[in-house]
């Protein structure tokens, strides 16, 4: 189970992330996500996941997603501080995008 919650603070917003982050309640947390940057506005992010007790590849997508918005981001404990920090990797290791209004195309055998 997940609980997702926000921390509304003059200077920032915390988006706080308990339990599991797995399955179905990524989209839930997504979903929070999302609102909470729209309405961050200038105010300091912050990504909240001291809570967190197990992670999944939905997860992990999830928070790779988080941190390509650079929020600051308190964990505790070597098992979330290490995935946190792999996620990062992955980020700073990615190719960049082709823009999506410019797809490539597709070799397919009978264009040869």
């Amino acid at each position: 189970m997940l609980k997702v919650s926000v921390k509304d603070r003059p200077e920032s917003l915390t988006f706080v992330l308990e339990g599991r982050l797995c399955g179905p309640s990524t989209a839930e947390a997504e979903r929070g996500w999302n609102e909470l940057v729209s309405r961050a506005g200038e105010k300091e992010v912050v990504l909240d996941v001291l809570g967190l007790t197990f992670v999944d590849s939905a997860g992990e997508q999830l928070l790779g997603s988080i941190l390509e918005r650079h929020p600051t981001v308190r964990a505790r404990g070597v098992l979330m501080s290490h995935l946190v920090q792999q996620v990062r990797r992955g980020l700073s290791s990615k190719p960049p995008q082709a823009s999506r209004g410019t797809p490539g195309r597709r070799h397919r055998p009978s264009d040869s």
